[in-house]
């Protein structure tokens, strides 16, 4: 008796594991760098509007430094006091040297935080300091057309460091 040996070709079928393990990784992976992407802005904040605000775009080691209304202070999501954020600066400063630093703060916060803040950053020696404001212009334009659904473009108004020679 003869016994024959013969393959059959079977045709090949995608393994539907390791497909569903790269699908979930690439979610994972877009979650993940869109949380991170997200500025550390709080929501609960009204910028102030200035004429001559620019957009920018983020940079490493940049740091936003949010001033509520009811004077607390909050970086990265979390309410910090003057010390703590002084340690956060002092941080940033040495892992990221030339950083800089963007206050965010309520157009009712008061003036002597903005002051505290400033203060950290000198003596952290973060030179590059700006506050963040509304274009002017843009919000008009939004006021007067309000079935428009663009948001305003959040803008930088730098400012310069001083000098530190006293007369």
């Amino acid at each position: 008796m003869r016994i024959r040996k013969t393959y059959e070709n079977e045709p090949e079928t995608i393994q539907m594991a390791p497909l569903i393990d790269i699908v979930f990784l690439t979610l994972v992976f877009f979650m993940a760098t869109t949380i991170y992407g997200v500025l550390e802005s709080e929501i609960d904040i009204t910028l102030p509007t200035a004429e001559t605000s620019v957009p920018t775009t983020r940079s490493q080691g940049e740091i936003y430094i949010n001033l509520k209304a009811d004077g607390s202070i909050v970086v990265n999501n979390r309410a910090v006091s003057i010390a703590e954020l002084q340690e956060v600066l002092n941080k940033v400063s040495q892992f990221f040297p030339g950083s800089s630093v963007i206050i965010r703060g309520d157009q009712n916060a008061v003036l002597g935080n903005a002051i505290r803040v400033l203060d950290c950053c000198r003596k952290a020696n973060i030179q590059n300091v700006a506050f963040s404001a509304i274009n002017e212009k843009q919000t008009q334009q939004r006021d007067l057309s309000p079935e428009a659904s663009t948001p305003p473009t959040i803008g930088i108004s730098p400012v310069e460091p001083q000098s530190n020679k006293q007369d």
